[in-house]
């Protein structure tokens, strides 16, 4: 067990309304038994080139160990709304600080065969974070497409990471 497994999350039904709370180190039940959902909040910086800063994950993750990630994300803990939950991680993953205003919300997204709502959130940035060498091992300026290629030739990433890359791809051609 990680020290992560007891994190406390809230539970949540098919409206994202609060039922309960459930233990991180509890998600497979809580899949194979349909329970409810749990909450994310994923975050990607880009700069003016339109390039994605894409970090990649340390060896030792359970979930796509040395694969591409989300700039900053993770779980919302019990009590924390999606922002709240998207300030910490930040903070805690790429030494950052932020605030709601710089945060440009994008999509809600309910994944029923992993049973989460996820948030997508962008901020616009030129400057490369200093991620935390617990969780990263290198990071770098990748173009959506790049990214993509990338993950579509085999290069280990989350599993929701290609369809949020191709849907900030959707948003970014919008504006």
């Amino acid at each position: 067990m990680n020290d992560t497994d007891d994190e406390l999350l809230d539970l949540v039904d098919e409206n994202d309304m609060v039922v309960g709370t459930i233990n991180r180190a509890d998600y497979r039940k809580l899949v194979n038994e349909s329970l409810g959902y749990i909450r994310a909040a994923e975050l990607f910086i880009v700069n003016d080139k339109g390039q994605v800063w894409t970090p990649v994950r340390t060896a030792d993750k359970t979930i796509a160990p040395n694969g591409y990630d989300y700039s900053a994300s993770g779980h919302v803990g019990a009590g924390e709304t999606y922002l709240q939950a998207l300030i910490r991680e930040t903070k805690e993953e790429i030494n950052l600080d932020i605030s709601e205003s710089e945060l440009v919300f994008m999509a809600k997204i309910k994944s029923d065969d992993i049973r989460y709502f996820r948030s997508l959130y962008m901020l616009r940035s030129n400057v490369a974070p200093e991620f935390n060498p617990n969780d990263f091992v290198s990071a770098a300026w990748l173009q959506p497409d790049e990214l993509i290629a990338s993950i579509a030739n085999g290069h280990p990433a989350k599993q929701s990471l290609r369809a949020s890359v191709a849907m900030l791809i959707d948003y970014l051609a919008d504006r």
